[in-house]
């Protein structure tokens, strides 16, 4: 389904005369983008998706078909010295009909005061009630060349490129000397050295420190800066492993900017560690509706799907992100994981000897040797390769640490609790990200109420023992609507999904129903929690069930099994489909239907 109150911006066209300055129109593209993404309601493609098409001759309705999108804005930019033409056209991608179109000639310190301008016009065009975000204090670039110095390091962080990782953080540094108030410049330069530091490129204490002072400074110009809270809940719970607090900055971040896949993606994997699978699908849902090609969201779903055992749609995924991505290489941990799971061992196989040919794999081949024995019960084959693992990590001189989950799977699949645990604790210790997840990896189900698994626990801090509150997705003020008008709501929401059956949509959301009723989300939060009694998963699952209960039967349904049913009913998850079940049941679905037979 595609939302009518959704855009995608495609990179507006370089027209200046120096066709260096592409570094300008690709900047100025994407703080359009990012003023469209501060509008409630609108479903903006993230950029990583939109540029996608960056100079590619392809139609409209052919690319709003590709990234589900209803609008598509588009136009170009011609600068010289500091006056600056911008052209803009809003078209519609069922028909290709022009919309809207215009012409700004602007001095450069009055960019901002453009992009804010065409966000208000198509905000209006769309829907008279959706309103853009408020504006800024201050529109006028008080130094144009910081902001060059900005836009060029921003367009090299794009690229992602580590042998650019000198030019990136010295752009952003000159930016900041020039304009010590660009809060943008500051962002960019967090942004670099997270990545950096995180994938080794940079020391992490170096960039911890510098995240922590650009975050200072971000916000001691502006604490209502949506980007700044994104950063801090990284921090929260990639350095921190504090979940409630990355989980409450995010949110302050969506409030500020709903339309964002990078924020809705660090959610998904905050709710996954928190053990929320159903709301964390939700939130990637989402981000991979606003960006389709983005390796990151499709990498992280496959992934969920992995750690709860729902292994064909894990594959499905990974598979996905490998024609996008092949040079990903941890996606292929998962890819082999997957395989054994499913017995598919010569593909297992297949895959650890194509990464063992490949020179350029930074995956260390015992270990997935390791995994393929034991998944097998080659007991000493399995032996053996952990043997050469451990000499590779001694030669290296590196800590264990990023191994230590891989390690304590394999140890598990071997049947050795104690030596599982013992790098459950290291790893722990050490801080190692996978086991950020622990409480959705089905491998660890059996040792949920071991003592040594509890106290190791500890070091994640799952809950501050305040009432989680979902401030994106859930917040409404109470008796917003009346009595009557949430009766006639709830009626008519009633009849949409009887009639419609839009449940049978396992990437159903909570803006995707809002829209159905042409209602608000915060409207449709309210007659969910205080006029129905349901929060939205309860109530969307529960037709779902009834759907499964109805149908599972049929002769059409024959040669399913009760998880493809499920599936078919609308569930995205084996582990929300089993959960629901019982809570609504009292019996898990495999010992309803043996009563049943």
């Amino acid at each position: 389904m595609i939302s009518k109150y959704s855009i995608a911006v495609l990179p507006f066209v370089n027209m200046s005369s120096d066709k260096e300055n592409e570094y300008f129109s690709d900047g100025i593209t994407e703080e359009i983008l990012n003023a469209l993404s501060k509008i409630e309601g609108l479903h903006v493609t993230a950029r990583t998706s939109s540029f996608a098409f960056k100079n590619q001759n392809i139609d409209v309705r052919e690319i709003g078909k590709k990234l589900n999108v209803a609008l598509l804005l588009e136009g170009s930019i011609r600068k010289s010295e500091n006056l600056v033409r911008i052209t803009a056209q809003l078209t519609n991608t069922s028909d290709g009909y022009h919309i809207w179109s215009d012409t700004w000639d602007r001095e450069l310190k009055n960019i901002f005061i453009v992009q804010d301008e065409i966000a208000a016009i198509i905000a209006e065009k769309i829907n008279k009630n959706i309103k853009p975000a408020a504006e800024a204090e201050s529109h006028i670039i008080e130094n144009t060349e910081a902001f060059d110095w900005y836009l060029k390091g921003q367009y090299l962080l794009n690229k992602w490129d580590f042998y650019e990782g000198e030019n990136i953080i010295s752009f952003f540094e000159k930016s900041i000397m020039l304009d010590p108030k660009l809060i943008k410049a500051y962002i960019g330069l967090s942004n670099a050295y997270t990545w950096l530091g995180s994938t080794g490129f940079a020391k992490p204490e170096v960039a911890y420190e510098k995240v922590e002072f650009c975050i200072r400074k971000v916000l001691e110009l502006d604490k209502n800066n949506p980007d700044v809270y994104t950063v801090i809940s990284g921090k929260n719970f990639w350095i921190e492993w504090d979940l409630p607090l990355a989980l409450r900055n995010i949110n302050r971040s969506l409030a500020l900017k709903p339309s964002n896949a990078d924020a809705l993606l660090s959610k998904g994997l905050i709710q996954a560690a928190m053990g929320n699978v159903e709301q964390a699908l939700d939130h990637l849902f989402q981000a991979e509706r606003l960006n389709p090609y983005a390796t990151q969201i499709n990498s992280v779903i496959g992934m969920l799907y992995n750690y709860t055992n729902d292994n064909l749609k894990a594959l499905e995924y990974i598979e996905k992100n490998i024609k996008i991505c092949p040079y990903w290489y941890a996606q292929y941990l998962d890819k082999v994981e997957i395989l054994c799971k499913l017995k598919r061992y010569d593909e297992a196989l297949e895959t650890i000897t194509m990464l063992e040919a490949d020179p350029n794999s930074p995956l260390s081949v015992s270990q997935l040797r390791a995994l393929y024995y034991a998944s097998q019960g080659k007991i000493q084959e399995a032996y053996q390769q952990l043997e050469l693992l451990n000499k590779e990590i001694k030669k290296a001189n590196l800590s264990s640490a990023p191994d230590a989950a891989l390690i304590s799977t394999i140890y598990l699949v071997l049947g050795e609790k104690n030596k599982a645990l013992d790098y459950l604790e290291y790893g722990l210790e050490h801080n190692a990200t996978p086991f950020l997840f622990i409480r959705i990896i089905s491998y660890w189900d059996g040792l949920r109420n071991h003592p040594r698994y509890i106290s190791a626990m500890k070091k994640i801090k799952f809950s501050d023992n305040k009432p989680e509150i979902d401030e994106y997705s859930g917040k409404y003020s109470k008796s917003v609507i009346s009595k009557e008008l949430a009766t006639k709501l709830e009626k008519e929401l009633t009849h949409l999904m009887n009639t419609q059956k839009i449940y049978l949509n396992p990437t159903l959301n909570l803006s995707d129903l809002a829209e159905s009723l042409d209602i608000s989300t915060n409207h449709l939060s309210q007659i969910l929690n205080e006029f129905i009694g349901k929060n939205f998963y309860d109530y969307v699952n529960n037709f779902r069930l009834q759907h499964f209960l109805k149908h599972y039967k049929e002769p059409s349904y024959k040669n399913y099994t009760l998880l493809s049913v499920a599936y078919e009913c609308g569930f995205n998850s084996k582990t929300t489909f089993n959960t629901f079940f019982k809570r609504s049941m009292g019996k898990t679905p495999s010992e309803y239907f043996k009563e049943k037979a």
